[in-house]
């Protein structure tokens, strides 16, 4: 059953071009609906994943990529979470284990990484970044979709979303937001997010184009899971997207991500500590 949103209000919010992080964060968790006739569960998991996120707790995993960072290959690397980054040692590419010296060269980067903090906090800004738009897209999504209900898969209950006709976004970000149409599912009674998968349904521009444009058909998909207790971790996400900024500057983002061996980790770990787990 289609849900009629009841009017809205909206508070003004300074206007700016968003950078490529706040683009993407925007769309990995910008899932939800209107909130006077959104399904209790909705409602309850979106404040949960916005909380959870502020509290997020460390993590160490292995993770399998190919993306643009990886130059198409596919790395496998032991990460660890310190702080607002993550410490990450690659151990093999395209299945081959890394030779002596490209394993001696991983380990130099890390030390060296230790070695100058202020470089770490630079290259984790971004995934600080997301993390904040991520919140507060949690908070302003559940007014700019409309929601049916598709059943139950496996103990997650699915939920289809389409953008909300009336729904007045005021900043690039709730732009491409409301652009989306896909489903989300929600692990009932914890009220977590199970998956989020979504695509562009048409193009969205700025400033006639000429400031950026994201293009129609990007999609991405996430899957989240339980690891002990109340934490939960994303386990895999996909990202196929492109755009431009500027007229200059690619917006494309191409990501396959798949994440194993998650364990939760202790919040008071240093940099040093982080490396420790690491470094042979």
């Amino acid at each position: 059953m289609t849900m009629i949103c009841t009017p809205r209000q909206h508070v003004a919010r300074s206007v700016s071009v968003p950078s490529i992080a706040t683009m993407f964060s925007g769309l990995v968790f910008a899932a939800s609906v209107c909130v006077a006739q959104v399904p209790a569960a909705i409602s309850a998991m979106a404040a949960n994943e916005v909380a959870s996120r502020q509290h997020a707790g460390h993590f160490a995993y292995t993770a399998e990529e190919r993306s643009d960072r990886t130059g198409g290959h596919l790395w496998r690397e032991h990460v660890v979470e310190v702080g607002d980054g993550m410490l990450r040692r690659l151990v093999a590419v395209d299945g081959n284990p890394l030779t002596a010296q490209q394993a001696a060269a991983e380990e130099q980067r890390l030390q060296a990484l230790v070695a100058n903090p202020e470089e770490y906090r630079r290259q984790g800004q971004a995934h600080k970044d997301d993390e904040l738009h991520a919140a507060r897209l949690l908070q302003l999504l559940p007014r700019a979709f409309l929601i049916t209900s598709e059943g139950m898969q496996g103990d997650c209950r699915v939920f289809r979303f389409v953008p909300d006709p009336k729904f007045q976004p005021s900043t690039y970000e709730e732009r491409v937001g409301a652009a989306m149409a896909g489903t989300v599912s929600v692990m009932e009674p914890a009220e977590r997010l199970c998956t989020l998968q979504a695509t562009i349904s048409h193009p969205v521009t700025f400033g006639f184009g000429l400031i950026g444009k994201v293009e129609q058909g990007g999609n991405f998909r996430l899957e989240r899971a339980p690891v002990k207790g109340a934490e939960w971790k994303t386990r895999s996400m996909s990202v196929h997207m492109g755009g431009k900024i500027l007229m200059l500057k690619s917006l494309t983002k191409q990501q396959e991500t798949v994440r194993t061996e998650i364990r939760p980790l202790g919040d008071t770990l240093t940099l040093p500590q982080g490396a420790g787990l690491l470094l042979p």
